[in-house]
């Protein structure tokens, strides 16, 4: 039977059948399947996995209560009352189901167990993901304190260098201006100068100096 054949038989998930498979606890056989290659057991399979809850107990006590009852039979046949007979052998059977129900049940527990096993290494698991994704964020957020505060003295360096730029440009502007007085003094003096030069041509030529012209003349 396939897989998800003994899981209904047995009342178990088929992710639970094949981690027993891999544990080495049921025995199994890799065949062709309708969708590829897939895990076939038997019911002996399930039955010596203690998974069957059918055969559990027959399976435990079978050989040997079978057999001791035989060899009993012929002398309780004799030596006890049919109706006291018929009745011990009912309560084996009674008993033989009742042992394989605990046994079905024992199964159970070490399948919960095994389920919580897992739960277990999963949360332990979880545990140390959020270990390193925490671990993963300081770090992160510390390279990213340590950019921004880069960038926070970048900006000041560019202040300061803005700054000092309009430093510049201020004295630039007041050298410009400086220059165009400069320029205006000097054409003054020039202009003085050669009043100074054309006196002094005139009295070496000993003309009369003209006299300035007083306003509204």
């Amino acid at each position: 039977m396939t897989l998800r054949e003994a899981a209904e038989r047995t009342d178990r998930s088929v992710t639970t059948l094949r981690r027993y498979i891999r544990h080495g606890r049921l025995r199994a056989e890799m065949r062709e399947g309708r969708y590829g290659p897939e895990y076939f057991v038997s019911s002996a399979d399930l039955a010596e996995a203690g998974l069957d809850p059918r055969a559990a107990g027959a399976l435990a006590l079978a050989p040997a209560s079978e057999a001791l009852l035989d060899r009993l039979r012929p002398v309780l046949a004799e030596s006890v009352p049919v109706s006291l007979f018929q009745e011990l052998q009912m309560k084996h059977e009674q008993l033989l189901v009742q042992y394989g129900m605990v046994r079905s049940a024992g199964m159970r527990v070490m399948d919960l167990q095994a389920q919580v096993e897992d739960r277990e290494a999963q949360v332990a698991a979880a545990r140390d993901e959020a270990t390193r994704l925490r671990d993963r964020l300081q770090k992160d957020t510390g390279e990213l304190r340590g950019k921004l505060r880069e960038r926070e003295l970048e900006l000041e360096g560019r202040s300061l260098e803005i700054a000092a730029l309009r430093e510049k440009v201020r004295a630039l502007e007041m050298l410009t201006r400086n220059a165009v007085t400069n320029e205006t003094i000097e054409r003054q003096f020039g202009e003085v100068m050669e009043q100074m030069r054309r006196v002094d041509r005139l009295r070496a030529a000993g003309d009369p100096l003209p006299w300035p012209e007083e306003p509204g003349h």
